[in-house]
Formats: C-alpha cells, sequence, structure tokens
C-alpha cells in the first residue's frame, strides 16, 4: 500500500462532503464547520490523510480562543462527536498526530478531540469517557417506536399536549429563527449558562436549512402564543435533536414533547434514527428524560492532548460549573442576554 499522507488546508477538499456523507455523521459535514466558522469567527483547517488519490479519512479542526482557559484546537466547537473520520486506525493516529504537532508548533496548549471511540486513542493522547450520547433506533417504525416510549410519562404528556391543542408548524422565516433565539436565551438563561448569539439561529441554522441540513419546528397553544421550539440537526443517517427551548408559562400544555414526537416521526418518515444528544450521568433528570423517549446509550470518547482538562472534564453538578451556573441564573434577562459574546468561547 503507497505510504499515507496528511495534507492541511483552509477549506475542505472537493472530495469531503461526499466522504462525510458516506461515512460520517451532520458533525463530519463541511457545512457545520463552515458555519461555526462564520457564525464564531473560529479559524478553522481541514486535514485529510490519503494514499495516493483515495481519501481514508478526514478531520476538521477549529482554534479555540482562551477566556477561561489556554488556546486550543478542538474537533469540533459545538459537536459532540466530529472526528477524526477514519477508515482504519492508521488513518485515525494520523490524522490526531498531526493536529497535536501543529498545536506544538504552533505554541497551543491543547487538543481536544471528540468521538464516538471507534479507534484507541492515537499516541500521546489521553481518553475521557465521562459523556454519552442518546439515540433512539427507529427501526419497526413509528408502532414500534412509540411502543418503547415510556408509557406514564412520555406518552401520556404527548397526549396531554395533543389534547390541550398544540398545534406544531415548522419554521423556515427569519422571524421564525428569531423566535427559536429568543425562546432558547430564555431557557438558558434559566438553566444558567449563555445561549448563542441570535445570528447563530437566524443565518447559521437557517443556512443550514437552506441546504437541507437542519429543520426548525414551533409549537403554538390554541390562542396562538409561542409554546416552544427545537432545531433538528439532519445528518445522513442519524437526526440529531440541537437545541430545544420553550415559554415555561405553557410547559403545562407539554409542548415540547408534541414537538419531539413530530421531528422524531419525521426522522421515522426518512429513514433516520434520532439521536436525543449527550448528557453526563451526574445530569440525572436529563439523562432519564432520554431514556423515557427509549434513547440508548452510546459511549463517548474525548481524547486530550497533552492531558484532560477544561469545561468537558468539569462536573456538572458541583465545583466551578454549578457556581458559575447559579450566578448566570440569578441575572437579569437584559444582562444575561450579553452573554451570547462568550459562547464563542465555550465550545
Amino acid at each position: 500500500m503507497p505510504p499515507l499522507d496528511v495534507s492541511r488546508a483552509t477549506n475542505p477538499p472537493a472530495d469531503w462532503e461526499a466522504f462525510a456523507r458516506a461515512h460520517g455523521s451532520f458533525y463530519h459535514l463541511p457545512q457545520w464547520a463552515e458555519c461555526l466558522q462564520r457564525i464564531y469567527r473560529l479559524p478553522m483547517e481541514f486535514y485529510s490523510a490519503r494514499t495516493g488519490d483515495q481519501l481514508r479519512g478526514l478531520l476538521a479542526l477549529a482554534e479555540v480562543p482562551p477566556l477561561l482557559g489556554p488556546r486550543r484546537l478542538v474537533s469540533l466547537p459545538f459537536s459532540y462527536a466530529a472526528g477524526p473520520l477514519a477508515l482504519d486506525v492508521a488513518a485515525a493516529d494520523a490524522l490526531s498526530a498531526a493536529a497535536r504537532e501543529q498545536a506544538h508548533d504552533r505554541g497551543i496548549r491543547r487538543v481536544e478531540i471528540k468521538s464516538r471511540g471507534q479507534f484507541p486513542p492515537a499516541p500521546g493522547f489521553q481518553r475521557t469517557s465521562h459523556y454519552a450520547t442518546y439515540e433512539i433506533p427507529t427501526d419497526g417504525g413509528e408502532a414500534a417506536v412509540w411502543a418503547r416510549l415510556h408509557p406514564g410519562s412520555t406518552q401520556r404528556s404527548i397526549r396531554k399536549g395533543q389534547r390541550a391543542g398544540i398545534a406544531v408548524r415548522r419554521g423556515d422565516t427569519a422571524a421564525d429563527w428569531n423566535l427559536m433565539a429568543e425562546l432558547e436565551e430564555r431557557t438558558a438563561h434559566a438553566h444558567g449558562v449563555p445561549a448563542p448569539p441570535r445570528r447563530f439561529f437566524s443565518e447559521g441554522a437557517r443556512g443550514l436549512q437552506g441546504r437541507g441540513l437542519a429543520d426548525l419546528y414551533l409549537a403554538f397553544t390554541q390562542s396562538g402564543a409561542a409554546a416552544a421550539a427545537i432545531t433538528i440537526w439532519k445528518g445522513p443517517r442519524a437526526w440529531i435533536y440541537g437545541f430545544g427551548a420553550s415559554d415555561p408559562g405553557q410547559l403545562e400544555h407539554r409542548p415540547n414533547h408534541v414537538l419531539l414526537w413530530t421531528a422524531i416521526q419525521d426522522a421515522i418518515a426518512a429513514g433516520c434514527t434520532f439521536d436525543l444528544g449527550r448528557v453526563a450521568p451526574e445530569q440525572s433528570g436529563l439523562l432519564e428524560f432520554k431514556r423515557r423517549w427509549g434513547g440508548q446509550a452510546i459511549p463517548l470518547a474525548y481524547d486530550y492532548w497533552p492531558e484532560p482538562a477544561g469545561l468537558n472534564v468539569a462536573a456538572r453538578d458541583r465545583g466551578i460549573l454549578s457556581k458559575m451556573g447559579a450566578v448566570w441564573s440569578r441575572m437579569p434577562g437584559r444582562i444575561a442576554r450579553l452573554g451570547s459574546g462568550l459562547y464563542r468561547y465555550l465550545g
């Protein structure tokens, strides 16, 4: 076999998207990396591993500026598992080695590579396995998926929302995406974290929607009041629950349950699984919520050079993250909204 060669570019090569669609997830698609680059002003590099003309692996890396820690290379911010995407361990190791060498040469003190653990950690990297994502299998069709939902909470909540007259529609206008952003600001504030800037939704997510890679679902009460919204990332084999937000005053009508069930029905029709997203074991309420939707745990592997550090290794229910969340949730809403400028540092 010809030797393996790794190249680095500031734009994805022409064959990147086809490889990502054949082997990867939404988070491997070049449009997602380009969205992060544009909205958050993050320098982005695209690494390709080849033998001759054959593409054997790829890895996108963003340079995240320092705030609470050092400057770092991340694959990828705001993506629970983004690489390396490779045909074999040799290609995966070569891509990780190239990232480590690039960081060393540029004086960058940390590399973070997030994946589903298809390969062992590359030499020089240390692995943590704290998180899992929860995926709803859609084999067997809608009836089979419904039967796997928890009857006493999930099924009941969906029916309650439907009886309350919650109406769901897809959103695609600038006003629709701004509504998503506004609801997300309220929800993030209540959870004690900054929200993404509004242009992430109105420009970034809406742009992905125009390419068939995202969707927006909106829920309204019988009186026409906006109750909740969810953003879905649409990959080649799995749809991902990206964001969910709601008006606290409308939660008794269970709009989030009706929205999620509608999106899951659409994923089933598209022949895709439905990914409920990442959770840490100490987030017991969120973890149980995902289980009650029939989600099955898929462990995630986060590899660090030279050693594990940063927000992704911090506990969610104690320590600095818990203290920061308590302070943030008590801020006036108008002040918390200004925190969207901090979001680019958190991925």
